[in-house]
């Protein structure tokens, strides 16, 4: 009895066998069979970032009121001028470029309109007017007063932000008076490109005001200036 027993095992052992062996083999009465792989191909898609440009504190964090205060200037009877200095290690000027603008790109500062001036409560006084290197008034649109801004860029310092790339192809721009529909937007800093990904930050670009004679003494002068980026 144990020894039928034996056999019939055997023998179905074998039968077994030979069926997980047709099936591995993918044919079981003329039907094929495909087995899914157990490996999956994952993917990933890295996008390039946006050009921008920013006002940031010492750790990069966006200034949501920014200002830049020019001296105080004393009641004169003659023209004068005074100078003040626009980005600072709590206000700095930022250029992020996350692989973006691969041919390089352009800051530039300008005023909100060109017929613009530095508004007060009482007298104004422009920003674009060169009669008399800004002392007096021309025939300048929307405005009867003189004054005239200078930025120099070529004072100021650049420096690589957290991407630590380098300053590599960085320029700072040369110094130019703002004169109504001749210079309405100044360059401050370009890139040619050859550091094309990278952040930067930029301080102390100067700024001299000409003050026209006899201007009223009074604390709420104020001009709005964009500064804006292109990608070249």
């Amino acid at each position: 009895m144990n020894k039928l027993t034996h056999k019939l095992l055997a023998k179905l052992n074998i039968a077994v066998a030979l069926i997980v062996s047709m099936v591995l083999a993918g044919s079981l009465g003329g039907i094929t069979y495909v087995f899914a792989s157990g490996t999956s191909n994952f993917t990933q898609t890295i996008n390039a970032g946006t050009l921008s440009l920013d006002i940031v504190d010492g750790s990069y964090a966006s200034v949501s009121s920014p200002t830049m205060a020019m001296p105080a200037a004393t009641f004169s009877f003659a023209c004068q001028s005074k100078i003040g200095y626009f980005g600072t290690s709590t206000q700095q000027i930022y250029v992020s470029n996350p692989d973006a603008a691969a041919n390089g790109w352009t800051v530039s500062l300008a005023a909100s309109s060109t017929a613009d001036v530095w508004a007060s409560a009482g007298t104004p006084f422009d920003f674009n007017d060169p009669t008399a290197s800004g002392c007096t008034d021309s025939a300048d649109t929307g405005d009867t007063v003189g004054g005239q801004m200078t930025v120099d860029p070529s004072v100021g310092s650049i420096a690589q932000g957290p991407s630590a790339n380098g300053t590599t192809g960085l320029s700072l721009g040369s110094s130019s008076a703002f004169e109504e529909g001749v210079t309405d937007t100044i360059t401050i800093l370009t890139s040619d490109g050859t550091t094309d990904i990278g952040d930067w930050t930029l301080q102390s670009v100067k700024i001299t005001q000409t003050l026209p004679a006899e201007q009223p003494a009074a604390s709420d002068y104020n001009i709005d200036m964009v500064l804006s980026i292109a990608a070249s």
